[in-house]
Parts: structure tokens; sequence; C-alpha cells
């Protein structure tokens, strides 16, 4: 399964640079098209993770996201 990643970024948080890098750390790879980034996942728990893990790794960039997940 894939989860699709879409990024809103104020320009009062951090760079759009700082995101870019700190999603690719993360594990998501960039993606050409109406989302972002994507990344997969097997499991519920898995999807559980890699939710936490984002919120974590926007927390106090003033980023808004949007998660859509597909059965692929």
């Amino acid at each position: 399964m894939k989860l699709y990643l879409k990024l809103f970024i104020n320009s009062e948080g951090a760079s759009t640079l700082d995101i870019i890098k700190l999603a690719e750390e993360a594990g998501f790879s960039p993606y050409v098209g109406d989302h972002d980034f994507v990344i997969d996942f097997e499991s519920p728990e898995e999807y559980g993770d890699i939710l936490e893990k984002l919120h974590r790794m926007l927390e106090g960039t003033k980023t808004l996201y949007s998660v859509t997940t597909r059965r692929e």
C-alpha cells in the first residue's frame, strides 16, 4: 500500500528545502503529480508508525499536511 503526502508550507515556518530534506530522511520519496511525496507500507501498524514519524517530523515547522492512502 502507499501513503501519499501533500505539504502546505508556511512562509513563517521552516524553509521548503529543509522540509524536503526532513521528508526524505524520514523515508518519503518525491512524487510528481497531485502529491509531493510517497512512502510504501505493508500493515496497519506500519501505517501508524509512519503517521507518528510524520507528525514528529513536522512539529514546529508550521507546515500543514494531508495524506491519502491507496492499495496498489
